[in-house]
C-alpha cells in the first residue's frame, strides 16, 4: 500500500510502456493525473505530435502549479526520466509546500517493447533502450534530489490486486502561519469583522490574506445563527480557492443528513438553517445542497499540520487517535468524549480529555462553549459562544495569539447556553 498525504504531488517516472498512464487511471481520479501526452494533445491536436513538446511540457508544468495553488493532490504523468524535469517538478512541488513522492517503474524493457508493440501509438525502440538506460541511472542518483519520497515499483507488483494507493485526507503538509477560526454557527457580520482584524482581503468574492496565511475552519458553520447560507459560502469560497482548510463539525454532520433525505429531528438551531434553504429559489437550493455536500464529503475528520506539531479537530481529538480513521476517531471528532450518559436538560456527559491529555501536538478544537480561551495541557478550545451573545475567536499559529471580535447580539437562547450562563461556567455540554 503506497499511502500518501492528501497535499501530495506524486511524479511518476518510468520509460514508455512502462505502465505509468495504466497506473495512474485504475488507482486515481481522471482529474488528479496531469499527463504530458493529454498537454501534447491539447496544444496540437496531437499525442504524436512530438515537435509541439516544448510548449505541451509549459501547460504540464502550468497545470500542476494551479492544481498546487488550490491544495489539490496531483500526479504528474511523463517519463521524467531525465534529473531536469524531475527536478523542475520538485521545484514546482516545495514552492506551494507539497510532499513531493516519486514512483518509479522499473520494468523491463523487453516488456516496455511488448506492450508498445500493441499501442495504437507506438514509441520507436531506440527511444525506449534510450530511456531504459537513462532509468538506470535515475535509479543511482535519484536519492539526492529532493523527494520526500521515493518507492521503486517493479513488474509483479503491479500486477498484485493487492497493491493500492491511499490518500491521507488528514494529513496536509502545506506550511502555515494559519488562522484558526472556531464555531460560526451563521454568525456572519462577526466572521466578516474577524477575517478584517486578522488582516485578510476580499478579492473576487473570496478572502485571501496578503502575506499567505491560511485560514482553518473547525466547523459547525450553521445553525442558530441569522446567516447560515452566507457563513457556509464564504467558508466554501475560501476553500476552494486554497486559502483556507475545513474539518466538519457534529452540527456539519447533521445538515449533510438533513439534505440527504434522512429522517432527522430538525431542531437544535438547525430549524433556522432549513428555513433559510426553503426561502430560496428552487435552483439556489439545488447550488447550496450540492456545494455543503461536496465541502462536507471532501473533509477530513482532523487535520494534521505543521509536520505533526499540531492538529485541529471540531470536538478534540485523543494523542492515540491521530493517525487513525475509525469510526470511533470520527465520532470522537464530532461530538468529543461522551460517555452515553444524558443530563437533566437531555445532554450529552462528556469527559474531560483535554485534562488527560499529555501528547506533544497542539489540539486546537471547538464544539464545546466556554468563557474564555485558555491552553490546557497543550490543547485549546476556542469555541467563546459567539452564537449566545460570546466571542467569535481565532487562535494565530505558530504565534498563539488570540484574536476575537464581540458577538453583535444573542442569537440563540436555550437554557444552559445563555450568554451570562456562559460567562459563569468554563465548562459547559453543547449537543
Amino acid at each position: 500500500m503506497l499511502s500518501l498525504p492528501r497535499t501530495t504531488l506524486l511524479v511518476l517516472c518510468g520509460a514508455p510502456g512502462c505502465g505509468k498512464s495504466t497506473f495512474a487511471r485504475e488507482h486515481f481520479k481522471e482529474t488528479m493525473v496531469v499527463s504530458s501526452d493529454h498537454c501534447r494533445t491539447l496544444v496540437s491536436d496531437s499525442e504524436i505530435n512530438m515537435a509541439s513538446s516544448r510548449e505541451a511540457f509549459k501547460l504540464f508544468r502550468y497545470t500542476i502549479e494551479r492544481r498546487l495553488a488550490l491544495n489539490r493532490f496531483t500526479v504528474a504523468d511523463s517519463t521524467a526520466v531525465t534529473r531536469r524535469a524531475r527536478k523542475d517538478l520538485v521545484r514546482i512541488g516545495k514552492k506551494y509546500g507539497f510532499h513531493v513522492a516519486l514512483l518509479i517503474f522499473n520494468t523491463p524493457v523487453d516488456v516496455c517493447l511488448e506492450r508498445n508493440a500493441g499501442r495504437d501509438r507506438r514509441v520507436v525502440k531506440p527511444v525506449i533502450d534510450r530511456m531504459g538506460k537513462m532509468l538506470l541511472r535515475t535509479l543511482k542518483v535519484v536519492h539526492d534530489e529532493g523527494f520526500d519520497r521515493i518507492n521503486v515499483i517493479a513488474e509483479g507488483e503491479l500486477r498484485d490486486p493487492a497493491f493500492g494507493v491511499s490518500i491521507n485526507a488528514h494529513e496536509v503538509t502545506i506550511p502555515g502561519p494559519y488562522d484558526i477560526i472556531g464555531d460560526i454557527h451563521g454568525c456572519y457580520e462577526e466572521l466578516l469583522m474577524l477575517l478584517q482584524k486578522l488582516g485578510y482581503r476580499k478579492q473576487f468574492d473570496c478572502y485571501h490574506h496578503p502575506a499567505g496565511r491560511k485560514a482553518v475552519f473547525i466547523g459547525d458553520l450553521t445553525d442558530r445563527g441569522p446567516h447560515s447560507l452566507k457563513s457556509f459560502w464564504l467558508v466554501k469560497n475560501m476553500v476552494d480557492s486554497g486559502n483556507a482548510l475545513y474539518v466538519p463539525g457534529n452540527h456539519c454532520r447533521k445538515l449533510n443528513s438533513y439534505l440527504e433525505g434522512k429522517n432527522i429531528k430538525i431542531s437544535h438551531g438547525l430549524e433556522r438553517t432549513v428555513e433559510e434553504i426553503r426561502a430560496l429559489p428552487e435552483d439556489e437550493r439545488k447550488e447550496f445542497k450540492e456545494g455543503f455536500q461536496q465541502l462536507y464529503r471532501e473533509a477530513p475528520p482532523y487535520l494534521v499540520l505543521d509536520q505533526g506539531r499540531l492538529v485541529v479537530a471540531h470536538g478534540g481529538i485523543k494523542e492515540d487517535m491521530v493517525g487513525k480513521v475509525t469510526e470511533r476517531v470520527k465520532s470522537f471528532c464530532f461530538f468529543g468524549d461522551t460517555t452515553g450518559a444524558s443530563t437533566e436538560d437531555g445532554l450529552p456527559v462528556r469527559r474531560d480529555w483535554a485534562g488527560e491529555y499529555h501528547g506533544s501536538a497542539l489540539i486546537v478544537y471547538g464544539h464545546t462553549p466556554v468563557p474564555e480561551a485558555a491552553f490546557v495541557n497543550n490543547t485549546v478550545d476556542i469555541d467563546q459562544g459567539c452564537v449566545l451573545g460570546g466571542k467569535l475567536t481565532a487562535l494565530r499559529y505558530p504565534e498563539r495569539e488570540f484574536v476575537q471580535v464581540p458577538a453583535l447580539a444573542a442569537y440563540y437562547m436555550r437554557e444552559g447556553f445563555s450568554a451570562a450562563a456562559l460567562s459563569g461556567a468554563v465548562s459547559g455540554n453543547k449537543r
